[in-house]
C-alpha cells in the first residue's frame, strides 16, 4: 500500500519501461556525472538568477536599477534553463524507471509547467516593461514575481525531496 500524498500523480509502471534504453544508458553511463554536474550547475544558475530578478521586482528601492540587471541576465536565464532541461531530459531517459518511480518527479514537473505559463503571463505584463525601464512595478508585475518565486522554490524543494530516499530513523 503506497501512502504517499503525490501517489496518484506517479507515471505508470508500463510507461516507464517502454521509455527505457539499455543501449542509451550504456551509452550515457561514462558521461553520467558530466551530465549531472551540468544539470545541477545550470539549475542553480538559473534559479539564482531568477530569484534575483523576482526580489528586485519586489523591492522598491531596487526598481530602477532593475532594468540594467534584468538585460545583463537575460542570455544567461535562457541559456541556463536550456542547459537545466536539456540535461533532465537526458538524466531521466538514462533511467526512466528508476527516476519516473520516484515519489515527487511528477509534481515537480506539475510545477515546472505552471512556472512556464506563469512566465509566460508575466512576458508581457511584467518583464518586457522592466526591460524597458519602466520604474513603475504594478501589483500584476508583484504577484508575478511571487508567483514565480513560489513555482520555482516548489520545483526545487521537490527536486531535493527527489533525489534522496526517506531518511531511515535509529531508535535505541
Amino acid at each position: 500500500m503506497i501512502t504517499h500524498p503525490f501517489a496518484f500523480m506517479r507515471l505508470p509502471y508500463w510507461l516507464l519501461t517502454a521509455l527505457d534504453s539499455r543501449m542509451l544508458h550504456f551509452w550515457l553511463q561514462p558521461e553520467h556525472y558530466l551530465i549531472r554536474i551540468a544539470h545541477f550547475l545550470s539549475m542553480a544558475m538559473f534559479f539564482g538568477m531568477v530569484m534575483l530578478l523576482d526580489i528586485g521586482i519586489l523591492n522598491p528601492r531596487m526598481t530602477s536599477r532593475v532594468a540594467p540587471a534584468a538585460q545583463l541576465m537575460v542570455r544567461p536565464l535562457h541559456i541556463s534553463f536550456a542547459i537545466a532541461m536539456v540535461s533532465g531530459v537526458i538524466l531521466f531517459f538514462y533511467d526512466p524507471v528508476r527516476v519516473g518511480s520516484r515519489a515527487y518527479l511528477s509534481p515537480k514537473l506539475l510545477l515546472i509547467t505552471l512556472a512556464l505559463v506563469n512566465a509566460r503571463w508575466c512576458h508581457r505584463r511584467v518583464y518586457m516593461p522592466i526591460m524597458r525601464a519602466n520604474t513603475v512595478v504594478t501589483w500584476q508585475a508583484r504577484m508575478g514575481a511571487w508567483l514565480s518565486m513560489a513555482l520555482w522554490t516548489g520545483v526545487m524543494v521537490m527536486s531535493c525531496l527527489n533525489s534522496e530516499g526517506v531518511p531511515k530513523v535509529f531508535l535505541r
